[in-house]
């Protein structure tokens, strides 16, 4: 609905200039439904969030004559008491009132609101307005042609300049309507019925410009353009002729621009104060038009009464805001946005111009922009009299700074690319986090970045273990491990059997214990004790027991079977001899038979030997033994995890070790150990097994972190679990992730960052949103880039103030490449850095038993076992330790070589000897 408020009166109207009040003064010549002669001021209150639709009334008092115009203007005065400014009347006996609208308001007395009286003209007063840059200057014109300016700065006592009066072709008859000029504050023009239109000086005090048209048609009101100094309108209210005519007074042959629309004269019309573009007009063919200036066309129409409009202004406080006053008797507030648009006089829709009023523009405003951007603009005031301008402001925002500075400090260790710092950081991490499998994961990553000869080393002592010593003389070694073994041995028996000496005296002895202890007089006896004198030896260490020296020759319990043996031996048959001990229990005795004999009988003996035996030691010399590792993997308990992987990181083959270390760690997270699987998930190179399980915990807020510094702890633990991988192919989650990462990042101003992070992740079938953030972040950075040959530079813009730019990701091309595994790969040779030089695993991209690269980290040729060949090797020193590659097993060989055991051969050998 257009008509938003209203009140039943017929009135002239003014509208404060700074408060949202009206003031309406009874109208001359216009009668109400009881034919009252009484005129009054009355000051109503707009009051937009009211339900009521008619406006309340405030204040009034009673005119000595009715109104022919009303203006309101500012304080002039500067006193608070006129802080609403002042209210002029025209009346129609020619004089002029002033009224405070302030005491008005108050409902003081009326003699106390009207401040001031004016006479000076003959006849009614019609020309009325206050100056808008200075508004203690008030100018008035009436009937007898002349042109009074009045100073109200004290409004109580006001002084006016000489009259203005033209004379010649300047000279005016009755004036209708005059106006102050927008721009120059001592430029003044009047109109007259008599068809003149004069632009008055007030510095020279006499008239500049006067022009009429050909036909010289009565004029009725005139407004100058707000925004050009030299350009006015003027309108008729003849009927024969009730265009509106523009002006530019730097040219005064013809009008500029005429605007054909009404069919009857114009009676009022009101220049919008917030567009110019938009000209208020009513007229006697009982339509109220608003013109679009800039194309002469009508944009839309007031909805008609009964009677025509006499009277319409513009609300300078609210845009879009008019009031009209009408001889039907009742003033209208209206919102322009809710009248009829439509072309003039057929209502086609299509001829209207939809361009949006000024005041729908922002005079301020803010809008957020790619990689961490905001732009700000506001509307920069000019004094000189021109349109004003807006000026632009570009800030970055950073709303994460903890983000920026971690994935700052996380990016100067990755630039530096050296072994060094990324194991001082996987420290530091180790040291900063909260929660234990942090501190386990942060240290195991942190192994995959020691030194080459040491890295293995500090893997088994992560995982609870140590090298031996190495000596020169490997048998004076042994027998020095045996000796302290026996001391221990006899230290332990001598406390066990004073305690039992203790105890004894208050032990009872049934008798059945002694019986059921007794030796069986068979022949096998002999088992019995060798298997006893096996199983206490047996839970000795494996770094080999040495024969102690007899004290005499000792007689066998069973004649039989050692008559059986030498027979065999006697005659060469060694393998009867061996399964004469076999079939004795005697393994002891078996393999040293079978070591004389040929090595296909050893090969068998210690294979026979290996399947009777229960000892869980001997279960891992088996799987060595028979290159059977997946079995090992498959068997031992889970419980025992740490163990199973440093027996693969010291035994497994380079082909063989990715698939077992994920076979075990599949294990590992079926049965519900998270922490144990990642770990070895890591040793297989799994990148995307490790993240799936890191990304578990990735929630909106965990522990009292938010999501983005979770995720920023993942990706540093996902880049550096790629770094000493080299791996380059990752799952449709893991680009998930890192998307998610690099739009944090790009919104954060770090462009740079965000576009290393997405090139890990290659250019070959990318997600439509990947490669949108890929697009966006380049061109982004593409103007500054622009005549630089390193991929690598600066890609923020310059000369925006506080912005700091990012350093790339990884250290420069320098630094030795490798060759991208895959044809036409987008890892080009700025960031294709050899990860050989971190350490640690990286498995093939699927994880199949194949050959890795040659950069990635796996153990080097694992310990290989002959399968034909048991002898015990040569003598050997310890190998040289490199990272996570355990040295070169022992090779078992024939039997002149068997007074040099070493390593495995010496592990084997004493105790099955013992």
């Amino acid at each position: 609905m257009a008509c938003i408020k209203g009140v039943n009166r017929s009135a002239s109207v003014a509208l404060s200039p700074d408060a949202p009040y009206m003031a309406a003064g009874t109208m001359a010549g216009a009668v109400d439904l009881s034919f009252s002669s009484s005129a009054n001021l009355e000051i109503f209150k707009f009051d937009f969030q009211s339900d009521d639709l008619e406006l309340p009334v405030i204040g009034e008092c009673p005119s000595s004559e009715r109104f022919n115009r009303l203006a309101w203007g500012k304080n002039g005065s500067g006193s608070d008491e006129f802080s609403l400014g002042l209210i002029a009347g025209g009346l129609v006996d020619g004089s002029i009132d002033l009224w405070n609208p302030l005491k008005l308001i108050r409902s003081e007395a009326n003699d106390q609101a009207l401040v001031g009286h004016l006479s000076r003209h003959k006849g009614p007063v019609r020309g009325l307005e206050f100056n808008a840059i200075a508004p203690n200057l008030l100018a008035s014109g009436a009937d007898d042609g002349e042109i009074c300016i009045w100073d109200l700065a004290a409004p109580a006592q006001p002084s006016h300049f000489p009259p203005l009066k033209g004379s010649g072709s300047a000279s005016q008859g009755e004036i209708s309507y005059l106006s102050w000029n927008s721009k120059v504050q001592h430029i003044l023009a009047s109109t007259s019925y008599n068809g003149t239109t004069v632009v008055w000086d007030l510095k020279k005090q006499k008239p500049v410009i006067s022009f009429a048209d050909s036909i010289r048609r009565r004029c009725s009101v005139l407004q100058w353009h707000p925004d050009v100094a030299t350009q006015l309108v003027v309108a008729s209210d003849e009927d024969g002729s009730p265009t509106l005519r523009l002006w530019d007074m730097r040219n005064i042959m013809s009008p500029v621009k005429e605007f054909a629309g009404h069919t009857k004269g114009v009676i009022a019309m009101a220049w919008c104060p917030s567009d110019s573009s938009y000209l208020l007009t009513c007229a006697k063919d009982n339509r109220t038009i608003c013109w679009d200036t800039v194309t002469g066309e009508a944009v839309c129409e007031l909805p008609a009464g009964t009677n025509w409009n006499f009277d319409v202004h513009w609300y300078p406080k609210i845009p879009g805001i008019i009031s009209a006053s009408s001889f039907d008797g009742k003033i209208g507030i209206y919102n322009i946005e809710g009248c009829s648009r439509y072309g003039v006089g057929d209502s086609d829709f299509g001829t209207v111009s939809l361009r949006a009023p000024k005041w729908y523009k922002r005079p301020v405003g803010a809008s957020f922009g790619f990689g961490g951007k905001l732009v700000s603009f506001r509307t920069r005031s000019s004094g000189s009299g021109t349109s004003a301008s807006s000026e632009v402001f570009l800030h970055n925002l950073v709303a994460e700074e903890t983000l920026v500075s971690r994935s700052s400090e996380f990016e100067s260790v990755i630039q530096s690319g050296e072994r060094s710092s990324l194991r001082v950081l996987c420290e530091k991490k180790e040291q900063e986090s909260e929660s234990q499998d942090d501190r386990e994961t942060w240290g195991f990553l942190k192994v995959m970045f020691e030194d080459d000869g040491t890295a293995r080393t500090k893997l088994l002592m992560h995982l609870g273990f140590s090298l031996p010593e190495e000596k020169d003389t490997v048998q004076d070694n042994i027998s020095q491990i045996v000796n302290d073994i026996t001391l221990e041995d006899k230290v332990t028996e001598k406390v066990g059997y004073e305690g039992e000496k203790e105890a004894a005296p208050f032990a009872v002895d049934n008798g059945e214990d002694f019986f059921n202890n007794l030796p069986s007089p068979k022949a096998d006896t002999p088992v019995s004790t060798s298997e006893n004198n096996f199983a206490v030896e047996s839970t000795v260490s494996s770094t080999d027991l040495t024969p102690q020296e007899p004290e005499g020759v000792e007689e066998s319990s069973d004649p039989s079977f050692d008559d059986a043996v030498q027979r065999a031996l006697v005659v060469g048959d060694y393998k009867g001899a061996v399964a004469q001990c076999i079939a004795a229990n005697k393994m002891a005795d078996a393999l040293v038979i079978a070591h004389v004999g040929d090595p296909s009988l050893w090969a068998s003996t210690c294979d026979q030997y290996l399947k009777m035996s229960c000892s869980p030691y001997l279960k891992v010399v088996s799987a060595m033994v028979n290159n059977d590792l997946m079995s090992l993997v498959n068997t031992r308990p889970l419980k025992f995890w740490k163990e199973t992987l440093a027996l693969l990181c010291t035994f497994a083959q380079r082909e063989e070790w990715t698939v077992l270390c994920d076979t075990l760690a599949s294990k590992l997270m079926a049965s519900g150990n998270t922490l144990a699987a990642t770990l070895c998930y890591i040793c297989a190179g799994n990148i995307d097994k490790t993240v799936e399980i890191w990304s578990r915990c990735l929630t909106t807020e965990l522990d009292g972190k938010s999501y983005v510094d979770l995720l920023q702890d993942l990706m540093e633990k996902t880049i550096a679990l790629a770094l000493a991988t080299g791996q380059k192919r990752f799952s449709a989650s893991l680009c998930k992730l890192v998307e998610k990462y690099a739009e944090i990042l790009a919104s954060q101003g770090l462009l740079t960052t965000a576009m290393e992070y997405l090139k890990l992740l290659g250019s070959d079938d990318l997600s439509l949103e990947l490669v949108i953030l890929k697009d966006r972040i380049a061109l982004s950075t593409e103007p500054v880039k622009e005549g630089k040959s390193a991929v690598f530079e600066n890609s923020h813009p310059t000369g925006v103030p506080g912005f700091e730019p990012s350093q790339h990701i990884y250290p420069d091309p320098a630094v030795p490449q490798i060759q991208p595994s895959v044809p036409g790969s987008a890892y080009d040779e700025n960031y294709q850095r050899s990860f050989s030089q971190y350490g640690g695993y990286a498995p093939p991209p699927s994880y199949l038993p194949q050959a890795p690269p040659a950069n990635m980290f796996v153990p080097t040729q694992a310990p290989h076992i002959s399968q034909t060949n048991f002898a015990p090797p040569p003598e050997t020193t310890q190998p040289t330790v490199r990272p996570f590659v355990p040295s070169n097993p022992p090779v078992l060989r024939n039997a002149d070589q068997y007074q040099q055991p070493t390593s495995l051969g010496s592990q084997l050998y004493p105790v099955c000897c013992r």
